[in-house]
């Protein structure tokens, strides 16, 4: 498991198609991941994975703990449409990178408990 972190650093300094590499990257992690435990995942979480993989993901990540949280999927831009359609009856959530670093989002000094 160490060495994902040498080979993560490797594919962002150069690889030519970053989200592929990194993509596949994680799909190596998951499974590896997976190998260690059964308790690592769960059917309907296997499901998710593997519909957005057979339509055309490079890889993902469960992110979150508990039961609950998000699943990280990294796909081309033309695999997009087709593995939103068979994921539908889940939320999209949007995103993008940011390099600016941290900001404050919400400050509400008055709601501090």
């Amino acid at each position: 498991m160490q060495g994902i972190l040498k080979e993560g650093i490797e594919i962002l300094r150069g690889s030519t198609d970053v989200a592929k590499g990194f993509g596949e990257l994680l799909h190596e992690y998951w499974r590896y991941k997976r190998s260690l435990s059964t308790d690592i995942s769960k059917p309907e979480i296997d499901q998710i994975y593997e519909t957005a993989m057979d339509a055309g993901a490079y890889g993902g990540k469960l992110l979150g703990a508990g039961g609950g949280g998000f699943m990280l999927i990294v796909a081309p831009p033309l695999a997009h449409h087709r593995i939103r359609e068979r994921l539908k009856r889940l939320t999209h959530v949007s995103f993008r990178f940011d390099f600016t670093g941290s900001k404050i989002v919400v400050y509400e000094p008055n709601n501090f408990q």
